[in-house]
């Protein structure tokens, strides 16, 4: 007498994996309309409005007061700090990428942003440990303005 319950048993798991392979690769090759929504909504040019830490107002970001996201990943920033201006420095390009619903611009890395964007306004909120330890979230706001090229 034959084991037919092994081979059956091997033939309903391989049937299982296989069914449950198939069914991955259908998911994994949509792609996701919220990311293109989103860099494409991002891209642009935008004037900071207000800085926030730990919910409180406090001077704008110097160092982004201008901040222009291109479709080819490159980030192009305006800093209008006494030290860049007297640097000639106001200018300054980095990459950027955007990930599981993070903005990671170069120049900040490690430290990535959550950006919260519509046609006219981009938030970034990002989530950093003080020097004792606890956490300071901090919220920059943006306004788009025309469609220009930062050169």
């Amino acid at each position: 007498m034959k084991n037919r319950s092994g081979r059956t048993f091997f033939h309903c798991n391989l049937f299982v994996c296989g069914a449950f392979a198939l069914l991955l690769q259908f998911t994994a090759c949509q792609k996701d309309s919220t990311t293109d929504d989103s860099i494409g909504n991002m891209a642009g040019t935008w004037h900071q409005i207000s800085q926030t830490k730990d919910g409180i107002d406090i001077a704008k970001d110097s160092s982004r007061l201008l901040l222009q996201i291109n479709k080819n990943q490159i980030c192009v920033l305006c800093d209008s700090s006494y030290a860049a201006v007297k640097a000639k420095t106001i200018v300054s390009r980095s990459g950027w990428s955007y990930t599981e619903g993070l903005l990671n611009i170069a120049i900040d890395l490690p430290a990535s942003w959550t950006p919260i964007v519509d046609s006219n306004s981009l938030s970034l909120q990002r989530v950093d440990f003080n020097s004792d330890g606890t956490l300071s979230k901090t919220i920059l706001k943006f306004e788009r303005v025309g469609d220009f090229e930062i050169k």
